[in-house]
């Protein structure tokens, strides 16, 4: 098992897409777990954004043929999910190499991201991705992760108006 850590800069529901029931990650850059960033789109350093476990890899041209990725094609002015769809018409050669990450095992957090445990070294500052984790590393996340929350989407977007009484992003571990 390959496990990679990337700091996500901006949580808006795109990239990566909770919605529908599926993550998929699709236009960013395509990696299983991510901490939060230091930017204000995003939940703030040792926080876990999301984690999920790559079932699909999918080509562009597939990932929007396929009639069970039809809810996550973008709709203007409908809900805001569905705005976010990141299934999108194929128009040129060279996305052909571009492939669409599904997931239907995943903890998608947002603005309730958690905190990492310190002794969970598995934060990514920076550019870039962190892949270099050894098995027993790996395990331990897996199982925190297990233990800690239920699979599926838990929160909205960290860039978005949180609704009344939920917690804003950025919050201190």
């Amino acid at each position: 098992m390959t496990l990679y850590s990337y700091a996500v800069e901006h949580d808006n529901g795109y990239a990566p897409n909770p919605y529908f029931g599926v993550c998929t990650l699709f236009r960013c850059e395509f990696r299983k777990s991510a901490a939060g960033g230091a930017s204000e789109r995003s939940a703030g350093h040792r926080k876990l954004v999301y984690a999920m476990r790559v079932d699909e890899k999918l080509t562009r041209e597939e990932y929007y043929k396929a009639r069970r990725f039809a809810q996550k094609k973008p709709v203007q002015g409908g809900k805001y999910e569905q705005t976010r769809g990141d299934n999108e018409r194929p128009h040129n050669h060279d996305e052909r190499n571009q492939f669409a990450l599904v997931s239907r095992h995943f903890s998608y957090f947002g603005a309730k991201a958690i905190c990492i445990p310190k002794d969970l070294d598995i934060e990514k500052k920076g550019p870039g991705f962190r892949s270099h984790f050894d098995q027993a590393d790996i395990g331990r996340f897996v199982e925190w992760l297990k233990r800690t929350s239920k699979r599926g989407k838990r929160g909205e977007p960290c860039y978005r108006e949180p609704p009344k009484g939920s917690r804003r992003c950025k919050l201190s571990c």
